[in-house]
Formats: structure tokens, sequence, C-alpha cells
């Protein structure tokens, strides 16, 4: 059986024993879900989604090549907007984190 020579113990590194735990990674999302560029994307992506499977799945049962063509293009538009859709949603929860608000007063 082989020994790990970095660490024999097999004990984790302490940077990942001081990791913070899963609760503090959680974000509140009704703020980051509200924005109109990630709500557009959405309305826009998920119809072309189920365009491009339609497609895929038409053109295997109808044997056409014509509607194999719209899958890949659809396709190559649904990961364009999904990808843009994920970094946009990365970018404000990171601002979220950087600028975080004041505690709201209840009366």
């Amino acid at each position: 059986m082989a020994r790990n020579k970095a660490n024999p113990d097999k004990k984790p590194p302490a940077d990942l024993a001081t990791a913070p735990a899963a609760e503090s990674l959680e974000a509140d999302n009704s703020e980051i879900t509200a924005d109109s560029y990630l709500k557009l994307m959405m309305r826009i992506g998920i119809p072309l989604a189920l365009i491009s499977v339609l497609s895929l799945w038409a053109s295997r049962s109808l044997g056409s090549s014509g509607i194999g063509l719209l899958f890949f293009i659809t396709a190559a538009l649904t990961l364009v907007i999904g990808f843009a859709y994920n970094i946009r949603y990365v970018m404000l929860l990171v601002r979220q984190r950087r600028h975080p608000q004041p505690p709201q007063s209840k009366p």
C-alpha cells in the first residue's frame, strides 16, 4: 500500500479544515433572480432549448437534414445563452457578497 509522502497522516490540509461552512455560502436568490438580464436570458433560453430538443427528435424521426441543421443552430445559441446566464449570475452573487446590505430593522 502506497503512503502519501506529502501528507503521511492523511489529514486534510489546514486550508481545507478552515473552509467556510456551507450555510455561509448561501445567498439571497430573490434579489439576484430579479435581475432583468437574467429574466430575459431565461425567457429566451428555455424556449430555444425546447426547440433544440424537439428539432433533434424530429430530425431523427423524420430523417430530415434540414431539421438537423436547426438543431445545431439552436443548440449553439442555447449554450451561449446558458453560459452568459451563469456568468451573469455569478457576477451578481459576488457583487452581493462584497457589498452586504445593512440589516433592516423591523417595527
